[in-house]
């Protein structure tokens, strides 16, 4: 493709899956291309559910996965102590996504976009790693959108054990880093040692324009009818970060006072736990477990409470989501970002992680209570897509370029 002369953005991600993520590249996507910018999304593979959401005037690029030997040879290219590792690592489970390296590295050599964006740990790795063996100009901008202090337990795969390791390394290599909420950018400084003169602190967007369009849609399910059971709401990845289990014993303590309903949207490896749980429980009539839906928001908006669960989290945009819905939210206080969201209890409640009691206590009087939706749809304009995207593009452009990190990997 010829350049037209406009800032070209690349926008460099694993795949489009439905996840909170994804969800904010694909809006910030669109906010660059109605800004003027030419804007890619470079991905290892070109699936999920938000392969069909991408407008036409974006381009989507697949690199794909490139052969066995060739994913070795760039490898074996970075600093001898990444090579030992890393080779180590790919003889027992290294994921697929790492052989993208070298489709990326040819990516950037023939297209040379001005900014690259990569988001979540491993692509920002891989977009590190592919900058500094192809030697170009792109100004590569890195965003950390999840909890470094979670990373590397035990039971986790070997390179998730190991990412610390290499983010430590290679996070400072960046000519500027976004953390999504101030509690990452705390971790980035104290786990990572990352520059502070490098990190941005920029909030996730929300399209408000179009969230309240899909929330006017119509709904087509009987458990929103008029006179009908309250329906309580949660939405994310059914993966164990989210803690559903939680919730599913919280959901069945209210339900014990109230008729209530339970509707969990999304789509993960957790779902075949979560409906035995449910059964176990005696909730099967209650609870539902739709799967991935392209617009949550009708649902959304017609729910009594909206609520997250969450173990850890980067910056939850879907609550910023309920608030816009108008929606009163109650979420546990995890590391990190409801707290910042929520006004610490200003916007919506707060209760201590994996604690079922303090959840159900707090989701009784929100069913009945009278919030101003105002209030919360007040506090959504604060993360508008189209001031976000301005606020990434002066990282982009503005800031003070800085010559690469300081610490070598």
């Amino acid at each position: 493709m010829p350049n037209s002369g406009r800032r070209h953005i690349a926008l460099f991600l694993s795949a489009l899956q439905g996840g909170g993520a994804e969800r904010v590249c694909l809006d910030l996507a669109r906010a660059f291309s109605s800004l003027g910018c030419r804007v890619d999304l470079v991905v290892c593979r070109r699936q999920g559910e938000l392969v069909s959401q991408v407008p036409r005037e974006i381009r989507t690029v697949e690199v794909g996965a490139s052969s066995l030997p060739l994913a070795i040879r760039s490898l074996s290219r970075l600093p001898l102590e990444m090579t030992r590792v890393l080779l180590g690592l790919l003889l027992k489970t290294l994921p697929r996504k790492v052989r993208s390296l070298p489709r990326l590295e040819e990516y950037l050599r023939q297209e040379r976009p001005d900014v690259l964006l990569a988001s979540t740990p491993i692509p920002n790795l891989l977009a590190l790693w592919a900058v500094r063996l192809t030697g170009v100009e792109t100004r590569l901008i890195i965003k950390q959108d999840s909890s470094i202090a979670t990373m590397g337990r035990k039971g986790s795969d070997p390179l998730r054990r190991r990412l610390p390791f290499f983010m430590s390394r290679w996070y400072p290599q960046a000519h500027g880093i976004i953390a999504v909420s101030d509690g990452i950018a705390r971790e980035l400084r104290e786990v990572l040692g990352a520059p502070e003169e490098r990190i941005r602190v920029i909030y996730n967007p929300v399209d408000l324009d179009r969230i309240a369009s899909l929330a006017a849609a119509p709904v087509d399910d009987p458990w929103f009818r008029p006179g009908d059971p309250p329906v309580i709401l949660a939405a994310g990845r059914l993966i164990p970060q989210k803690d559903y289990p939680t919730l599913l014993l919280a959901f069945s303590r209210v339900r014990r006072n109230e008729h209530v309903r339970l509707l969990i949207l999304g789509e993960g490896k957790e779902r075949s736990r979560l409906e035995a749980m449910t059964r176990d429980l005696g909730l099967a009539a209650d609870v539902r477990l739709p799967g991935f839906q392209a617009n949550p928001y009708a649902s959304m908006a017609r729910a009594a409470v909206f609520v997250l669960s969450s173990v850890s989290e980067g910056l939850p945009t879907v609550i910023i989501e309920a608030l816009a819905c108008g929606r009163p939210v109650v979420s546990t206080d995890c590391p990190h970002g409801p707290a910042e969201i929520l006004g610490n209890g200003k916007y919506g409640r707060l209760v201590p992680i994996g604690n079922p009691d303090a959840l159900a206590e707090a989701i009784q009087p929100a069913l009945t209570a009278k919030t101003d939706p105002v209030n919360g749809t007040r506090r959504a304009k604060d993360f508008e897509l189209g001031a976000v995207a301005r606020q990434y593009l002066h990282v982009f452009f503005h800031d003070t370029p800085r010559s690469r990190g300081a610490k070598q990997a």
